[in-house]
This record gives structure tokens, C-alpha cells and sequence, in this order.
């Protein structure tokens, strides 16, 4: 593992950090030319990128604070406002209430903008998990055999020497960068385009390979046998789907 990519004096690079950089950036890149592609404002790309990332680390820590208290305020102020600690869906929430918000301040249609998005959001997420990779958060899943298996003894939060265990990161960034494909062949279906129906689909396949993924990572059972995160993704799945398939009004 490499957390820390380059030493600057005092100042760290650290990978997880460079990660989440070229994430945001590959995010914008990917949403200018859908909104480009498609006659819309493309300049649009940045303010909604923009907002995004400080609504999904807003959200993010928001879902840690709520969830974790007790690991949370244990550590006083830095577990409250330090640099650890983050839960993806709330970061996912907190993210679309911010651009739902620039989208209304700029009178665009909401269903629309989320279909054009679907593509840079599965594309940030796939570059992002690389920097959890990386820096051995703590993502990765149980001991395994495999020959894929992967020591995190080095990470942030390392495994034990010798032991082996799923790189459940890496699984989702291939997930995500296939479902980054698929999006991008469904932008072809112009008649989908603000319907909604493209952003559904992402949420159904994101929601499935985070529930596939939960079964190998170590994590708490919160409900009936499931993690949070399980439990979160069979609600996105069960919302997606009825986004999906709701009848689209058309005008004569």
C-alpha cells in the first residue's frame, strides 16, 4: 500500500487525498461532455461538481456522526471534525441535495441533469475507490485464499502480518467503471434523456454491486442479517425501481 504518495517537508501527499482529486476531476471532465454531447450548459459541469463534493462530505460525515456516535465523540473534537470517518451514502445524499439545489438556482430540469450525470458519477466513484485502495482504509473485505488477495499491512488501518483478505475497493472501482460503460451506451437512448430512467439504472446497478460487495467486507450486521450499507442499498434499489418504471408523460 502507498498512503502516502510524496513528503513535502511537513506536508504529506497522501494517495486517498490525490484519489479524491482526480476523482472530482474525472467527474467534471465526464459530465462537460455529456452536457456538451447533448446541447446543454456544459460550464454548468463545474458548479455542480462543485457542490457535490461539499455536499457529499457534508453528508458523508454527517451519516459517520449519526451512525458511529459512540467512535465519534469518544475522540473528542478530532473524531467530530477530523479527517477520518465517512459513510457513502450520506455523502450520496448530502451530493445530490447540493446540485439539486444549483439546478433549481439555474431553473434546469432536474430528471434531466441526474440522467447526464449518471456516467461522471459512476466514473468518480470508480477512481475514488482506488485512493481506499491505496491508503489500506480499512474497505477491504474478509481473509481469503484468492489469489487476488491482498495484505493491507501497511495501510492507515492495516490487516494483521500474513493475513490476506478480498481488495473489496478494487472490486468496486471494476464494478463502477463497468457501470460507467453501460451508462454511457444507454446515453445513446436520447429518448431516455430526462426521463430519469437513466439515473435509475445507475442507482440499481451501484446499489447491487455495494449490497454484492458487503458480503465479504467486515462490517456489523445492523438488521436481520445485514450491514447498513446492504440496508441502504436495497432501499436506493427499491426507490430506482420505481423511477424506472414510472409512467413518462409525453406532450401532443
Amino acid at each position: 500500500m502507498i498512503p502516502v504518495i510524496l513528503q513535502l517537508g511537513p506536508l504529506p501527499i497522501n494517495s486517498f487525498g490525490l484519489m479524491m482529486v482526480l476523482c472530482f476531476l474525472s467527474a467534471h471532465q465526464r459530465l462537460a461532455l455529456s452536457l456538451r454531447d447533448h446541447g446543454e450548459t456544459w460550464e454548468l459541469a463545474e458548479p455542480m461538481i462543485f457542490w457535490a463534493a461539499v455536499g457529499g462530505v457534508v453528508g458523508a460525515r454527517l451519516d459517520y456522526l449519526i451512525s458511529f456516535p459512540s467512535d465519534a465523540f469518544a475522540r473528542g473534537w478530532i473524531g467530530v471534525f477530523g479527517g477520518s470517518g465517512f459513510v457513502y451514502y450520506g455523502g450520496f445524499v448530502g451530493g445530490v441535495f447540493a446540485v439539486w439545489c444549483v439546478l433549481r438556482k439555474h431553473k434546469k430540469n432536474f430528471l434531466k441533469y441526474a440522467d447526464l450525470s449518471a456516467p461522471a458519477l459512476a466514473l468518480g466513484y470508480a477512481v475514488g475507490r482506488i485512493g481506499c485502495h491505496l491508503s489500506g482504509d480499512g474497505d477491504y473485505g474478509i481473509p481469503t485464499a484468492r489469489p487476488w488477495g491482498v495484505s493491507y499491512v501497511l495501510g492507515v488501518m492495516p490487516t494483521d502480518p500474513g493475513v490476506i483478505v478480498h481488495p473489496t475497493p478494487l472490486y468496486e472501482s471494476f464494478a463502477a467503471f463497468l457501470i460507467t460503460a453501460i451508462l454511457l451506451q444507454l446515453h445513446r437512448r436520447t429518448s431516455w434523456i430526462g426521463t430519469g430512467k437513466i439515473f435509475a439504472v445507475y442507482l440499481i446497478l451501484s446499489a447491487l454491486s455495494r449490497y454484492l460487495v458487503e458480503t465479504i467486507r467486515i462490517e456489523p450486521l445492523v438488521w436481520h442479517g445485514f450491514t447498513q450499507a446492504q440496508v441502504a442499498s436495497l432501499g436506493v434499489g427499491a426507490a430506482a425501481l420505481l423511477l424506472l418504471f414510472r409512467p413518462v408523460r409525453t406532450t401532443t
